[in-house]
């Protein structure tokens, strides 16, 4: 708990002296890519230990122009009934841009695709002796910001992950990644999310997938 209380307060510190060099996207009804969210991840099924898992996530996005954001995310994930924990931290720059198709005003389809830097930290793995492991790797991802209406956006999106070689005997880790969040737009500043999400991660030796992982959160828009 003290290693997510710090990652928070780090990620939250980054993000908040970008926060003035934001660029708005100059397209009428494009999404906004700066913004701090908060989700608690309700749960979700960690392969290989047939235990569910819960936990909390953090993610913040500045736009350093209209077409050019950075981005930084954590979560902190606790499989049930076991000392088994998971902690992600994902770092990436992407391009974004947004096709109007002329359906309404607030309406159209934002497109984005960005690379990571990745970290993942497994602490107290089943049948490694209760071993940890970590390593760091690269992430790869495309996705659409749908705009149904000015108030309801769909986020389809689909990556790759090659987190390197984990230790305690589990090898490489790498493997696909995919989901889909929708966002309800209160008003300008303020969104309410749900997101479906899932993760197919091997290794030489075992599974390390994180599935059906629902979450729920809330997004400030700045």
């Amino acid at each position: 708990m003290i290693h997510m209380k710090n990652t928070a307060i780090a990620l939250g510190l980054a993000v908040v002296p970008l926060v003035g060099f934001a660029a708005p996207n100059d397209m009428p009804g494009a999404p906004s890519y700066s913004y701090f969210q908060g989700d608690w991840v309700v749960d979700g099924n960690a392969n290989g230990t047939g235990q569910d898992y819960d936990g909390y996530a953090l993610e913040g996005s500045v736009a350093i122009t209209p077409n050019v954001f950075v981005n930084g995310r954590y979560d902190w994930l606790d499989v049930d009934s076991s000392s088994f924990d998971a902690n992600r931290t994902s770092i990436g720059v992407g391009a974004n841009d947004f096709y109007d198709f002329g359906r309404g005003d607030g309406t159209g389809v934002g497109y984005y695709g960005q690379v990571s830097f990745e970290r993942l930290n497994l602490e107290n793995v089943p049948g490694t002796g209760n071993r940890d492991a970590d390593s760091n790797g690269y992430g790869a991802d495309v996705g659409l910001r749908w705009m149904v209406d000015p108030q309801i956006e769909i986020n389809p999106h689909l990556g790759w992950v090659d987190y390197g070689t984990l230790g305690a005997g589990l090898g490489s880790a790498d493997g696909i990644r995919y989901g889909v969040r929708a966002l309800g737009h209160i008003n300008d500043a303020v969104a309410l999310t749900a997101a479906f999400e899932a993760s197919d991660i091997e290794t030489a030796n075992r599974d390390l997938g994180f599935d059906n992982e629902i979450r729920l959160g809330a997004r400030v828009n700045f």
